[in-house]
């Protein structure tokens, strides 16, 4: 089994079948689809790449350029155009209050950006790791009234705790640019992680792998549950992007459908 990534524990997790497609098949639409969860996704990894290169020293402008240029290119096409409108109106208004509010030389970042993590069952790709171990995670989300209770089921992701073990971390820092006016970043206050916890979390990371590891190569041993099918959002119903493969299709209909997975490098 090759080595799991945050991603493809939650994929598990979320559901079982796009797993078995994505990360044993090694299949993905060969077309973006048309729904919430891409568009967004799309938009953390836009920010996240500005982020890292604000570390790095780019200047704003040619962050903000590359980011835009990125971000209208991937969209154009198929993201819808009230959500494209809306995301880009707040990637506009996010992207020059970094900064102003923030210096590459703030020590959230000083041990490094883009850090490749691994040992012998998981990897990942940390955003950075600042002084004292803490590590430094960016995401963008809609706002909601319960900010705390945003903060916690971010820190309790299967993401946190697993870059949290592969860095043995001593905490962590969560920043949040929020998608909706009033656009803003907010960057939370450090939450310190015990040495028991960590423990606890690498325990249960450990019995998943094992979990996901048992199932082996028969898609029949990755039972979704149908409720996982199907995201329901204010905006939009979207239906998961292998619900072809799991319906039955031929082999013509799957080579134009479907493509090999791209792997991060």
């Amino acid at each position: 089994m090759s080595k799991l990534s945050a991603s493809a524990l939650s994929t598990f997790l979320r559901s079982p079948k796009s797993y078995y497609f994505r990360y044993v098949a090694q299949l993905e639409p060969s077309q973006p689809q048309v729904a919430t969860f891409d568009h967004d996704k799309l938009l953390g990894s836009v920010w996240a790449a500005y982020t890292d290169r604000f570390y790095r020293g780019v200047s704003e402008a040619e962050n903000s350029t590359s980011a835009m240029d990125v971000w209208l290119a991937e969209t154009e096409g198929w993201v819808p155009e009230k959500a494209r409108a809306k995301l880009t109106t707040a990637l506009e208004n996010l992207m020059p209050q970094y900064y102003q509010q923030f210096s590459p030389e703030d020590g959230v970042r000083s041990q490094g950006s883009e850090l490749f993590l691994e040992n012998e069952t998981f990897l990942g790709y940390l955003d950075g790791l600042g002084n004292n171990d803490i590590i430094h995670e960016v995401k963008t989300t809609s706002r909601s009234p319960q900010i705390a209770e945003q903060l916690w089921k971010i820190g309790h992701s299967i993401q946190v705790k697993l870059y949290c073990v592969l860095a043995d971390a001593a905490g962590y820092q969560l920043e949040i640019g929020f998608k909706d006016p009033p656009h803003a970043i907010l960057r939370a206050p450090v939450v310190t992680v015990s040495a028991e916890q960590k423990a606890g979390w690498a325990h249960e990371l450990d019995a998943l792998a094992e979990r996901i590891k048992s199932l082996g190569d028969d898609p029949h041993n990755y039972p979704c549950h149908p409720d996982n099918c199907c995201l329901t959002t204010r905006g939009m119903v979207s239906m998961c992007g292998y619900r072809d493969l799991c319906d039955g299709i031929d082999d013509d209909a799957r080579a134009m459908l479907y493509k090999t997975r791209e792997r991060r490098k």
